[in-house]
């Protein structure tokens, strides 16, 4: 049989892209080679087990399963962060939910129930290991081998996939992979127990934070040169997890579970003597060592795709890695449909490589040189919500409202805008980047908030419309230009010295309009509060 499509991998990545490119269009051919079989244990090996909210938007619009999620998985409140000192901690968070519905879920689970909705609407080749693959007469000829009986045998497909993460199968075949300059490996465990931050980081009196659903977040014990992760799969199962720079902590330091005891009790006392109380089982531990890597482009002529970890990856400190899966996955899918149709897909390729290497500097500036600047609060606070201030209104504002339509026509005028606003305001993003990274605003004095809390309804402000239709698709760019104009105010008000958190706990983000004019504030931080302020 030829295939119109074959992918290498049954994990989130490769299942998702069925289900969505099934969703698109019910005839597709589609097959997917996975070197084991199902059902997977509910705790599987792979880390990343939450969803941020372009991958919950990814669920919900993309792919219609916010319900599906809501049946099977618990919510997320959104991150929370904590600086835990030797008597008392600073928090940053939310204490309603924000407006997607973003998820924790075990990755065993998950998977397993994704491949029970594509496993009756896809041909696997479970058990089979992709061998290679060359192109003949303009088709894929993939060489597979069958591990139970160790025959081998050739599939032909018109377009072929990477979805098998790390493995990096084609990245590797066509030498397109590289390292990143990021020294940041990670060690984790799961716990047969629920870890309740309430219980080890009690609430204080002077505390805002209101919601019982504290331990729901995804929760980030910061320190110099590494985070905690602590995530709650299910009432009895939570994961944790350190991610740490190898050029400030030692490998060997936390290589083995007994190690990572020790480390943990000399760095987050707190947690440890916390789980030494609970006596909670040690379900598994694992190692991943420097992960970040990126491959030169994702997308080929020659109608194959790199989706995922097959690609690249930054960082899991907020979770994008199912955000780039997403995106991923919707440009392919409407790639697949337009040539599929008999339409010309070169320009829209390039487009394609272009938007997801912009995305990728995103990361390259949130990520590079950040683990080493957390001892100060301030700058925890600011740099989550600088990176918000993009994630949100620019990148969420695409996805929402553009991401499809980019891609649905030949003629690349819409397109080209809404990556001219990608980088503008990416350009505005770097900026604010090296302005925190400066000893401008390292000596400002400013000294933020013990206790933060995040207005959930900040997203409507960011992105006001959702899931604009295609044949109405220009209305996204009065809201490109509005946040735009956020991200210069931001920038201004930050130059300025004055507190950040200010700016977000007056509700300046909800002035800003698309005739908003941010020169106005550039050496005027005054008429900006007189502008800008109000009770959010």
């Amino acid at each position: 049989m030829m295939y119109d499509v074959l992918i290498i991998g049954a994990g989130f990545a490769g299942l998702t892209l069925a289900y969505q490119l099934r969703k698109k269009s019910s005839d597709l051919r589609i097959a997917i080679v996975h070197d084991s079989s199902f059902p997977l244990d509910d705790i599987s090996d792979k880390v990343g087990e939450s969803f941020n909210e372009i991958g919950a938007v990814y669920f919900d619009q993309m792919l219609g399963l916010k319900e599906f999620m809501k049946e099977r998985y618990p919510r997320k409140l959104g991150m929370r962060f904590f600086k835990i000192n030797e008597s008392s901690y600073q928090e940053m968070g939310y204490n309603n939910f924000t407006p997607n519905h973003a998820f924790h879920f075990e990755r065993g689970k998950l998977e397993n129930d994704l491949f029970d909705l594509v496993k009756d609407k896809v041909d696997f080749y479970l058990n089979h290991k992709y061998l290679d693959f060359e192109t003949v007469d303009g088709e894929k000829h993939v060489h597979v081998l069958d591990r139970n009986d160790k025959s081998s045998r050739t599939l032909k497909a018109h377009w072929l996939v990477d979805a098998a993460g790390l493995k990096k199968l084609l990245a590797r075949k066509f030498d397109l992979t590289h390292r990143l300059p990021l020294n940041h490996s990670s060690v984790w465990f799961r716990v047969g127990g629920g870890v309740n931050v309430d219980d080890f980081l009690p609430l204080t009196s002077d505390n805002p934070f209101t919601t019982e659903n504290r331990s729901w977040s995804s929760i980030h014990l910061e320190g110099v040169g590494y985070w905690v992760w602590i995530l709650r799969l299910s009432e009895n199962v939570t994961s944790v997890g350190i991610i740490f720079d190898e050029n400030m902590y030692e490998f060997q330091d936390l290589a083995t579970w007994e190690k990572t005891k020790l480390w943990l009790r000399d760095n987050v006392r707190v947690l440890m003597d916390y789980l030494d109380e609970e006596q909670f089982p040690i379900m598994d531990f694992r190692i991943l060592r420097r992960f970040a890597t990126q491959s030169d482009y994702w997308v080929s002529d020659e109608r194959w795709a790199l989706v995922g970890d097959a690609y690249g990856i930054w960082d899991p400190y907020y979770s994008n890695g199912f955000d780039l899966i997403g995106m991923q996955n919707t440009i392919l899918t409407e790639l697949i449909l337009a040539e599929r149709a008999g339409q010309e897909i070169h320009q829209r390729i390039q487009g394609a490589n272009r938007f997801i290497s912009d995305v990728m500097r995103g990361f390259a500036a949130t990520f590079t040189d950040f683990y080493s600047r957390k001892d100060r609060w301030y700058y925890i606070c600011s740099k989550y919500n600088v990176d918000m201030a993009v994630y949100f209104p620019i990148l969420a504002t695409i996805v929402h409202n553009s991401l499809e339509s980019m891609f649905v026509d030949e003629d690349p005028v819409f397109r080209d805008r809404v990556l001219f606003y990608l980088e503008e305001g990416g350009g505005i993003y770097f900026q604010l980047i090296q302005l925190l990274a400066s000893d401008e605003f390292k000596n400002n004095g400013v000294d933020g908030y013990d206790y933060m809390p995040l207005n959930a309804d900040t997203y409507h402000a960011f992105v006001p419309e959702m899931d604009i239709p295609y044949h109405e698709k220009e209305r996204v760019f009065p809201i490109l230009e509005k946040n735009c104009n956020l991200l210069w105010c931001v920038f201004h008000y930050l130059k300025s010295g004055r507190n950040y958190m200010d700016f977000i706990k007056n509700g300046a983000y909800f002035a800003i309009t698309e005739q908003t004019d941010p020169e106005r504030y550039r050496d005027n931080p005054d008429q900006l509060e007189a502008d800008l302020f109000h009770s959010a």
